[in-house]
């Protein structure tokens, strides 16, 4: 509503919209057209007949060359377009003459008061957003600095919620405001650190945080995935495996030595006590951060490390106060294969990855499979390769370990038969080179062993990283931080739709005389009937649909069943035509390492094949269900989105079903494989299908549990969120009742007393109303 409306609704008691076309007045723009302008719109329909045969009235319309108006129509035509030049002209010089032209006309008694009071409101300096040009210019700069900051638009956020509240006193309205408040400061960024083993990733976050928190040497030190978020004390808990997953790891140590060996050292020390520890439902410990070690050292006595599933740290660091979580991952060459799922899980999860490779060891194949599969298949768009120990090579070599890792990645890429994404991977990943352990004396108090070294801090590369991560996790290219503003300001503009539709309905009621109110309130409840009627009709619908789609994320489950056996298949099949082909040409069996990299790559691309289907089912069912609802809403004169927009299910699911399927090792898998394959024999290659269908069909029991219940757990949370979307129209309209009926109740109740007050409390309103239309503006200018 723009303030010419607010002009005709206010001064002259209008409760609609004036359809009239707008015309700035082609006049000069002088002090004196000023003048004019305030004698003009200052008529009102209680005294225009005064203004309009005047000869010195009809001589002020020539200055202005427009028609002297002849009637009440006409007249409110004209100062329409006449606040409307105001507007598009509104120095603080030229709304200083409109006010003392006002102050004149009240001294000579021309308005009273009252409308004095009315009109001032209309035009008062900070609602017209009039400020010193100096001070205009200074914030402009403000915010071109500081536009695109995720942390700066928070904040702006998060003081439009504070003065929404100030001036609220619906309690569903304020319960929304709170909501939308939550959501916003209860957003957390996740990092994940990985790398092989002696990487270097403790002594990094160590330094990253400021503390030794955790434990770095020179043998392996941190043996379990470790979670690092931020707490007001010092906290750690210790989670320990469950009966289910020491299950798992025991039938691993069947195929797999390492995993034997494993099994049986745990066995040993623990005895008969290892059921304290492996419990039906995971079993968790607090304890002393101090002690720590003891837990998640590999080298510490008693290996409890073995029982551990991961660690929860909380800390007061201030590098985690922005919502920032830390996950620490244990070695990517970690014998317990079950740990590296536990690593994908959260991976899949965090907003981007630092991999941390030892500048001697340079990138090892784990650490390539690691980096493709990642960006490949794990959805990871911000992948940081850090290069630790740079202090102990040149910089020429530093760049041949980096140009090395750039070719590796092109060789496994080409095994793969995907060299034709290498150009996405080097777009998604960059290469930072740093010396974590003189950055770790700098920042605990040791700088000057460091300074000796000759490694000044900008020398040590710490800060490089943390301006990559401050960028990447809040600056302009955060796609989190897009999303989590992007949302705010959706629930925000809503919230302020609803409250203006409030006020505007208390407007409607002030025009009103208690006979008419009292009438309205009569006919308001022989609607009332009616609209529960049709709320009841509509939740039921949704009821019934939401249940139909419960049921059909169910049957997506045999769908789901069906294609894993298909896959199973292809797995098979792409094994021993390879086998029978190496045969044919080379009359040799194909290495294990070729092996290994067609079962990898047909389990991997099958799933995403596979959810890519079931995503698409699930799109369909549901933008059904969304095109069903919207008739319906329709139907009723309500929208579940925009006015002009189709109903579009993608809109709702765009980045789900695309990480955390493809979490499993596949280890034993491969070892079986391989091992079948090596004792294969040309004339015997019916006897290899066989006993590959018998190796898949063993190992793909617990992928395909694994893949069932990601699907049913994430489709049934989209469901519940997709529902609450189609479900918010009525909600918005039940609580529009609700409130219009309460409103209309007091003020028949308060009829007198409002009388008295009729034109402070219609100032008061339209205040209220153009302080939304203000936050509204600056919700949209936030980017």
């Amino acid at each position: 509503m723009s303030l010419a409306n607010d002009y005709f609704l206010l001064y002259h008691g209008i409760t609609f919209e004036q359809n009239l076309d707008v015309e700035p007045i082609d006049a000069i723009i002088s002090d004196e057209t000023f003048t004019i302008f305030a004698l003009i719109i200052s008529a009102t329909r209680k005294n225009f007949d005064k203004y309009l045969p005047l000869t010195s009235f009809k001589t002020l319309c020539q200055q202005l060359k427009v028609k002297s108006p002849s009637n009440l129509n006409e007249l409110n035509h004209l100062q329409h377009n006449i606040i409307e030049t105001i507007l598009q002209n509104k120095t603080k010089q030229n709304i200083s003459i409109i006010h003392s032209s006002f102050e004149y006309l009240k001294t000579e008694n021309i308005i009273n008061s009252e409308n004095f009071n009315k009109l001032i409101s209309l035009f008062d300096y900070k609602e017209l957003d009039i400020i010193e040009e100096d001070t205009a210019s200074l914030h402009e700069e403000i915010d071109e600095e500081n536009r695109s900051s995720f942390k700066d638009l928070k904040t702006t956020l998060e003081d439009i919620i504070e003065d929404l509240k100030a001036d609220i006193s619906n309690q569903e309205i304020l319960n929304e405001i709170e909501s939308c408040k939550n959501y916003l400061n209860n957003q957390k960024f996740s990092i994940g650190i990985t790398g092989v083993m002696n990487a270097g990733k403790s002594t990094m976050l160590n330094a990253l945080m400021g503390r030794e928190i955790l434990g770095s040497a020179v043998v392996p030190e941190t043996a379990n995935l470790t979670i690092v978020k931020h707490n007001i004390t010092d906290t750690a808990k210790v989670y320990y495996w469950n009966t289910q997953e020491w299950d798992r790891i025991k039938k691993s140590a069947e195929q797999l030595e390492s995993m034997r060996e494993f099994v049986n050292e745990t066995n040993r020390i623990f005895g008969e006590n290892l059921k304290n520890y492996i419990r039906p439902t995971s079993r968790f410990d607090e304890i002393d951060i101090k002690d720590l070690s003891s837990y998640t050292s590999a080298e510490a006595s008693g290996k409890k490390c073995n029982l551990v599933k991961y660690v929860e740290l909380g800390s007061k660091l201030d590098f985690l106060s922005d919502g920032i979580e830390i996950v620490d991952t244990p070695g990517l060459d970690d014998p317990v294969i079950q740990r590296e799922e536990i690593t994908k899980e959260y991976i899949s999860a965090c907003d981007m990855m630092l991999h941390l490779m030892n500048v001697s060891q340079s990138a090892t194949l784990k650490d390539v499979e690691f980096i493709i599969d990642a960006v490949l298949y794990q959805n990871i768009s911000k992948l940081l390769i850090v290069i630790t120990r740079a202090d102990t090579v040149t910089k020429e070599q530093l760049d041949e370990v980096i140009k090395y890792t750039k070719t590796s990645i092109e060789k496994q890429l080409r095994a793969q038969n995907k060299d034709s994404q290498l150009d996405y991977i080097l777009k998604t990943i960059k290469f930072i080179p740093i010396s974590g352990r003189m950055a770790l004396l700098h920042r605990t108090g040791r700088e000057q062993e460091a300074l000796d070294a000759g490694f000044t801090l900008e020398d040590t590369g710490i800060l490089e990283i943390e301006k990559y991560l401050t960028e990447t996790l809040f600056g302009s290219n955060s796609q989190k931080g897009e999303l989590v503003i992007q949302s705010s300001k959706t629930q925000l503009q809503r919230i302020i739709e609803k409250q203006n539709s409030f006020y505007n309905y208390e407007l409607k009621l002030l025009s009103k005389s208690k006979d008419e109110l009292e009438k309205e309130l009569e006919e308001f409840n022989k609607k009332k009937a009616v609209n529960t009627r049709i709320f009841q009709a509509m939740s039921e619908d949704i009821n019934y649909y939401k249940n139909d789609a419960k049921s059909y994320i169910d049957s997506l489950e045999t769908f789901l069943q069906s294609e894993l056996i298909d896959l199973q298949t292809v797995i098979k099949q792409r094994v021993v035509s390879d086998v029978r082909y190496s045969f044919e040409k080379t009359k040799k069996r194909p290495e294990n390492s070729r092996i290994k990299v067609i079962v990898e790559t047909a389990i991997k691309d099958g799933i995403i094949d596979v959810i890519r289907d079931y995503r698409y089912k699930f799109i369909k069912k549901s933008q059904t269900i969304g095109e069903q609802c919207e008739q319906k809403y329709h139907d009723m004169g309500f929208t579940i989105g925009h006015k002009n927009d189709n109903f579009d299910a993608r809109g709702f699911f765009q980045d789900d079903f695309k990480s955390g399927f493809l979490t499993s090792n596949n280890e034993v898998l491969v070892s079986l494989i391989t091992e079948a394959v090596s004792k294969s024999k040309e004339s015997k290659i019916n006897e290899l299908d066989r006993e590959i269908e018998e190796a898949i069909k063993s190992q793909f029991t617990s992928i395909e549990e694994d893949i069932k219940t990601k699907a049913k757990k994430v489709s049934t949370l989209l469901i519940e969120s997709f529902f609450t979307t189609l479900n918010a129209p009525l909600k918005t309209f039940e609580q529009k009742l609700k409130s219009d009926e309460e409103t209309l109740q007091n003020q028949i109740n308060s009829f007198e007393e409002t009388d008295k007050n009729r034109a402070q409390i219609s100032i008061d309103i339209h205040k209220n109303i153009k302080k939304l239309e203000n936050i509204s503006t600056t919700i949209k200018g936030l980017y």
